[in-house]
């Protein structure tokens, strides 16, 4: 009888199946292996987590899903298509004494797995959240907005948090991509709405602008009521910037409502920019844009009276204007 799922070979002739039958089952297409010495019923030879259950049986000692792998079985947002395509490249963590070698579509990688670094993922052996993401961040074969937009949507999800990537990237000293995970991590955020806006905030700060605040959100004084939400600018020169999904916001309701909250931050003090997808093929305008737009803000902010509102008055005293 043909395994509804994987099992490797000789497990299957250890439980009484002939090594003949196993081999007609194969030939005639009742069974496949999905990787070498490891066997299926063909009916349930499909998707990624059947390929990477057979993954880890090909291993004699532990392994665990990582890389784009472990990443995919977790979910995490804003993740490329691809790493969730039963075809992909099945990627494993294995002991650093392990033997195995690669096999076609599985890839091996040989690290520590201590116990605290795995979870189950559909019943199959993951790198838990924060090793998967940090593993992400030290590979160079991951560009690194897509890394930072992955730990961007995982801290959004409160998946992790920076503290734990961080004591995760610590037991690691002077491994190869550590430093870059440590960068990559320094430069996430918590509570971005989505990919754009994390390319926005990075195409600024990596041309030389001043960390940016991330979100904006401005409260009510009394009840502490959001009043308004913004995806990223600064406090400090009331300048409020939004990147314009084109669905969303060319949508009647949503097209209203941005023109009236522009004018309502304009009365408190702020100078609203609004960016499309067609300002990240121009970088060097785009900072140009900003840059002048923090240039202007201390005589723009000196010309407004301080009673307008709470975060003007706040910007004043952090300027000097005050």
């Amino acid at each position: 009888m043909q395994p509804p799922v994987p099992r490797q070979r000789r497990d299957l002739v250890d439980s009484g199946a002939g090594a003949t039958r196993l081999d007609m089952d194969l030939r005639a297409g009742r069974s496949v292996a999905l990787y070498r010495g490891v066997y299926v019923a063909a009916g349930h030879a499909n998707g990624l987590l059947v390929r990477v259950t057979a993954a880890v049986r090909t291993q004699g000692s532990l392994a665990v899903a990582t890389y784009t792998t472990s990443a995919a079985l977790h979910g995490f947002r804003w993740l490329p298509s691809t790493w969730s395509d039963p075809a992909s490249t099945v990627h494993l963590a294995v002991e650093a004494s392990s033997t195995s070698r690669h096999q076609p579509g599985l890839r091996l990688h040989r690290r520590l797995i201590a116990s605290e670094d795995v979870a189950l993922v559909g019943g199959v052996p993951c790198f838990a959240a924060g090793r998967t993401l940090v593993e992400l961040a030290r590979s160079p074969q991951v560009p690194r907005l897509l890394a930072v937009q992955i730990l961007d949507g995982a801290l959004l999800d409160r998946r992790v948090t920076k503290d734990e990537l961080e004591m995760c990237i610590a037991r690691f000293p002077g491994e190869r991509g550590i430093a870059r995970a440590r960068e990559l991590v320094r430069c996430a955020r918590e509570r971005v709405d989505s990919p754009r806006e994390t390319q926005m905030r990075l195409t600024l700060e990596d041309g030389g602008l001043p960390p940016l605040d991330v979100p904006l959100e401005i409260r009510d004084e009394f009840e502490g009521a959001v009043l308004a939400c913004g995806d990223l600018g600064y406090w400090r020169f009331l300048i409020w910037g939004e990147y314009d999904g084109f669905v969303p916001h060319t949508q009647r309701k949503t097209f209203r409502t941005d023109r009236v909250g522009d004018r309502w931050l304009a009365r408190r003090g702020w100078h609203v920019m609004r960016f499309v997808d067609d300002d990240f093929t121009r970088p060097g305008i785009l900072r140009r844009e900003w840059e002048q737009a923090i240039a202007d803000a201390p005589a723009r902010l000196a010309a407004l009276p301080t009673q307008r509102s709470p975060e003007l008055a706040a910007a004043k005293r952090t300027l000097g204007l005050a």
